[in-house]
């Protein structure tokens, strides 16, 4: 059977949102948006708050080691500068820490929902029935968990490793690059996972199965932190749109292709 490319997966990974969009509304799928919605608010108000506690606590913590000089004159001039400037990282680092923080939160809280919207999806494009077993909901639900604590570790991880080489030129100025295709992988793997599990794959044969198709995972993790950067909607339609459009795209990357389990 056809191979997809990396770059044919990639292509699929994004087109589907398209489908997903147009698919949610002509399936009555709309339902499922009202979960995110009051999840939105929370996180709206709550983010903001959060991150400027964190970042003045931490300029405090800072400003009690290096005395700022408060007399007149140059050395006055500069440590003004300094401090401007150290509130300013401060509160730029946490915002983005915050924000690759919260998308696995959306994800572990929403994991419920996106269990079920994945396969409703399915079903709704293949006939296949899923009976409703709640000791299997909760298997998918607590898996689905699992699987975005361990890509939030691993990911995390590696922002903290990069931190150590940011300052090495050329490679370190790589290291945004870097971050971000890493961040899509494993947005697009906690989605493309839903599907795994129905398939019966273990999670070492779904990690396999996305390591061989990683471009339909970048391209999906992509989609979804654009639109979860749009003030308020993304929350909303972030993570139900890339549930549906990890769905759609799995079933026609396994339609072209053969994938070991």
């Amino acid at each position: 059977m056809k191979t997809l490319t990396f770059w044919q997966q990639l292509g699929l990974g994004i087109k589907t949102y398209i489908q997903a969009f147009g698919f949610a509304v002509n399936n009555g799928l709309w339902i499922y948006f009202i979960y995110p919605i009051v999840l939105s608010v929370i996180m709206f108000y709550g983010s903001f708050s959060l991150a400027s506690i964190l970042s003045d606590a931490i300029e405090q913590w800072i400003r009690g080691y290096i005395q700022f000089d408060e007399s007149e004159g140059w050395l006055s001039f500069l440590s003004s500068t300094l401090h401007f400037f150290l509130t300013i990282a401060l509160k730029i680092i946490f915002f983005f820490v915050y924000s690759t923080f919260s998308k696995y939160i959306i994800l572990i809280l929403m994991s419920p929902i996106m269990a079920l919207l994945s396969e409703r999806t399915e079903e709704i494009l293949t006939g296949k029935k899923y009976p409703f077993h709640f000791a299997q909901f909760l298997k998918d639900v607590l898996r689905g968990v699992a699987i975005a604590m361990r890509n939030m570790v691993i990911e995390f991880s590696i922002i903290f490793a990069c931190l150590f080489i940011t300052w090495i030129p050329i490679i370190g100025w790589l290291c945004p690059i870097l971050l971000l295709i890493i961040s899509y992988y494993y947005y697009g793997f906690s989605m493309i996972d839903y599907c795994n599990e129905r398939k019966k794959l273990s999670i070492s044969n779904s990690i396999h199965y996305i390591r061989k198709n990683k471009g339909l995972a970048i391209g999906n993790g992509f989609v979804f932190s654009f639109l979860f950067s749009l003030p308020f909607v993304g929350v909303i339609l972030a993570p139900i749109l890339a549930s549906v459009a990890a769905s759609i795209a799995v079933i026609e990357l396994d339609k072209n292709q053969y994938v070991e389990s």
